[in-house]
């Protein structure tokens, strides 16, 4: 952001070394209900002292502070990610209420896709699509330096899986692939993401993949890009995603997205990586050996993936947020 631009946060789970960014000065403890108050009593410090141009919210748990600052005329950006909870779980009516009514009095709202701004008009009928501006997700390129400084690996056959695994990420499809490839080739899965739950150790053993599955709970950024430029692919099996950020970090650093058309995943890949229908289970199989064998393969995906990564970079989505709130704020730039 702008060297003028100043951040408060009114809660805080985590450090920051963003410049001209506040947060409380503690980390966030249990029990969170404690916490979230001493958090709050903080941010309603600083509202003594400050006058807030906005409010930006990256969903919908403001703070009592936020909302008393939105009723004194403070305009609210929220920011939707996806309406998962919306369209795939048994949501409570008042939840779906609450929710819209933030959306409905917010003074603009920011979808991380197209895919996202189409599920919120269609499930919220009552938002002006006008109001509903489109950025996407973005990070930090590499430049082809900075992946020369990442230690290239021996030649492993080995896919990779980062993010969440309950539910709609449908990552319970990924172990009779595993087990099929097994039969020929020497596959190994590497599992970034929460420990591996008592179920999931079951399925493993039932399908005799003990050995082809490896889970790593604590990664750091280093060595996710490490695992992202030695992999084979990235295997990502959602059902549902308002963006994937996943699939833009391993198209950056070299890695080949594998997903399914659904949802936000064939805006965000383009013509790169590897698109398959959601009941191709088999072709899938058929890809990976390829990628294994054909190094020509290989490579024609690795080079769309980089070019279409560019796409999504930090700096075009620090400009089209900065454009929202000029507009929000009636400031001409």
């Amino acid at each position: 952001m702008p060297d003028e631009f100043v951040k408060y946060s009114s809660t805080t789970v985590s450090r920051t070394n963003v410049p001209n960014h506040f947060i409380p000065p503690f980390n966030h403890f249990r029990p969170h209900r404690l916490s979230f108050f001493i958090e709050d009593l903080w941010f309603r410090k600083q509202c003594y002292n400050k006058k807030f141009n906005i409010i930006h919210s990256a969903y919908y748990n403001l703070s009592e502070a936020c909302y008393q600052q939105i009723s004194k005329g403070v305009p609210h950006i929220i920011t939707v990610h996806d309406l998962i909870h919306e369209l795939h779980d048994d949501i409570d009516k008042r939840i779906v209420d609450f929710r819209r009514n933030i959306i409905e009095n917010s003074a603009a709202i920011i979808a991380v896709s197209e895919n996202t701004k189409k599920d919120l008009i269609n499930f919220h009928k009552s938002v002006n699509p006008e109001r509903i501006h489109v950025i996407h997700h973005g990070i930090n390129l590499p430049h082809i330096e900075d992946r020369m400084k990442i230690k290239k690996g021996d030649e492993n056959n080995f896919l990779l899986h980062v993010g969440h695994r309950e539910g709609y990420k449908n990552f319970k499809i990924l172990l009779p692939i595993i087990k099929e490839l097994s039969r020929s080739e020497n596959i190994v899965l590497k599992v970034v993401g929460p420990e591996r739950t008592e179920e999931e150790e079951k399925e493993i053993k039932k399908y005799g993949i003990s050995d082809n599955i490896e889970f790593l709970p604590k990664v750091s950024n280093e060595e996710l890009k490490f695992l992202y430029l030695n992999s084979l692919a990235l295997i990502y099996p959602s059902l549902y995603e308002g963006f994937g950020i996943p699939l833009i970090e391993a198209m950056a650093h070299g890695s080949i997205p594998i997903a399914f058309r659904t949802s936000s995943i064939p805006e965000v890949l383009g013509d790169a990586g590897i698109v398959l229908e959601k009941n191709e289970f088999m072709k899938l199989v058929f890809i990976i050996k390829d990628l294994i064998n054909r190094a020509d393969y290989r490579l024609k995906i690795k080079t769309a993936s980089r070019k279409r990564a560019e796409f999504f970079s930090i700096k075009k989505n620090i400009k089209k947020t900065l454009e929202v709130y000029n507009r929000v704020l009636n400031i001409e730039v």
